[in-house]
């Protein structure tokens, strides 16, 4: 056994020596002929000092060529190459071979990991200005700010689009609160787009241009003006530009502006959840029904007033003072000012209602129940507290999976006489009350407008609660390519 390892041993040695002596040979060769390479350049530039260029250049070349002649017929490729065969044929063990091709694989990884890294770090990102929260303290939270990264189509189905006006409503506001953070965190981790949960892109509807499709776009094409609204855990509207799925999108109705456009969709949502699908109110279901629309001026109230009384139903609504001109305007036959009368005293003397939309919240809803028909529905519009905010993403779903059993199949009295759903957004309901716009039986109500540098003042007077109708922010049109990061 011993004389085994001895000849084993006596072998490797042999092969060692015989790749050093080679190695070392093929290193002399090389330097001899770089020497040789660097002597004759010299001699070259000499000769075309001393006009002798032809001749002496015509010389050296041969020369270089003779050495490279002797320098390869010393050089024995096969002789390397058997001792090579030799060594791994013998010394090589398949152990070694899996673990070389693991490491392979693993630093080939690695390396495109790092490479991707290095080049899109190499790369700088477009920058463009947004309206967004950077915490969740509410209003003090929301700013206006120049260097929030553009987002980039990821998926063949997205949209990208410039945006030309984007409406503000009060649920941005909530959402500056933390309304919907631990669902919009999850997502956010799945999203190319986001890098962590700050800053927030505040806003829920815009209208604007087209710039780029997805390779798998089919409803709209690139240049054309289109709206649309964004749920609630989706990067906000409020920003120059604007990555969405090609579902959410519809063509803008040329007859509204862009401030115009940006000030309903997302009011459309709401009103359309609101009276469609949970009031089962609709073109040939609404005729001679009779509909309590309360705070008929906010955004969801003004086009509530303007479906029902479009589908032929009966609109009553509760206003200001200095609304009631409008809603008289938009179609509402019986209008009720909350400010000089008591409207809940002023509805004891009126008919019970088929459907009572309440805009306000959970203040009203014993008196929509008492004004209400036996069979009849009260729709609440306000957004009330996730449960996933309050109990975490997982909880939170498993508890909101509960309250919906629990009202579906057992009918609570709590409930009863009340629904309640989640707003299913998307560009076919647009496309759906697009004729009613082009008729002119559906219009926008601006209550102001706004430039994006004074976003902020927007907010404050949303916040208010005095505006009729939806406040809108204007973005002025600027090239995302040309743009230096921070300018205006």
């Amino acid at each position: 056994m011993d004389h085994l390892i001895f000849l084993a041993q006596e072998r490797v040695e042999s092969v060692q020596v015989t790749l050093h002596s080679a190695t070392t040979r093929f290193a002399n060769n090389l330097v001899s002929l770089g020497n040789g390479v660097k002597a004759s350049f010299n001699n070259a530039l000499i000769s075309v000092k001393n006009q002798r260029f032809s001749g002496d250049v015509a010389e050296k070349v041969r020369d270089w060529l003779a050495k490279l002649r002797e320098a390869l017929s010393v050089f024995s490729p096969s002789e390397v190459y058997n001792r090579f065969l030799i060594f791994f044929l013998t010394e090589v063990t398949r152990t070694h071979i899996y673990f070389g091709g693991a490491c392979f694989f693993a630093g080939s990884i690695i390396g495109i990991l790092v490479g991707m890294r290095l080049r899109s770090s190499m790369v700088a990102p477009q920058r463009m200005r947004a309206v967004v929260a950077i915490s969740y303290r509410g209003m003090e939270a929301i700013g206006v700010v120049e260097d929030v990264v553009a987002p980039r189509i990821v998926d063949p189905h997205q949209v990208l689009i410039q945006v030309k006006a984007a409406g503000i409503d009060y649920l941005d506001i909530k959402v500056a609160e933390g309304y919907g953070r631990v669902l919009r965190k999850q997502l956010n981790k799945y999203n190319p787009n986001m890098d962590g949960e700050f800053p927030v892109v505040l806003g829920r509807d815009c209208s604007g241009v087209v710039v780029a499709v997805g390779k798998a776009v089919t409803r709209v094409e690139q240049g054309e003006e289109v709206w649309l609204a964004v749920p609630f855990y989706h990067p906000g509207t409020l920003s120059e530009y604007l990555v969405v799925s090609e579902e959410l999108v519809a063509l803008k109705p040329s007859q509204l502006t862009y401030e115009g456009a940006a000030a309903l969709p997302y009011s459309i949502m709401i009103a359309w959840d609101a009276l469609v699908t949970q009031g089962k109110l609709g073109p040939n279901t609404t005729e001679g029904k009779r509909v309590l629309i309360h705070a008929g001026a906010s955004g969801v109230g003004v086009v509530a007033i303007q479906l029902v009384r479009a589908w032929g139903g009966n609109v009553t609504t509760t206003v200001s003072s200095r609304a009631a001109p409008l809603a008289h305007l938009l179609g509402a036959e019986d209008v009720i000012t909350y400010d000089s009368s008591n409207f809940d005293k002023e509805l004891l003397l009126r008919e019970k209602y088929d459907v009572i939309l309440n805009t306000v919240g959970q203040v009203l809803h014993e008196s929509c129940l008492k004004h209400c028909l036996p069979g009849g529905v009260v729709v609440t519009t306000t957004s009330s507290q996730l449960a996933s905010d309050s109990y975490g993403y997982v909880i939170g779903g498993l508890y909101s999976l509960y309250m919906r059993a629990r009202y579906w199949l057992t009918k609570s009295p709590w409930l009863t006489g009340g629904r309640w759903g989640t707003v299913v957004v998307s560009g076919s309901v647009l496309e759906k009350v697009s004729p009613l716009i082009e008729s002119g039986r559906l219009q926008a109500v601006v209550d102001k407008a706004y430039s994006a540098q004074d976003a902020e003042v927007a907010f404050s007077h949303v916040a208010k609660g005095e505006q009729i109708g939806k406040t809108v922010v204007r973005f002025r049109a600027r090239p995302l390519a040309s743009r230096m990061e921070g300018s205006s």
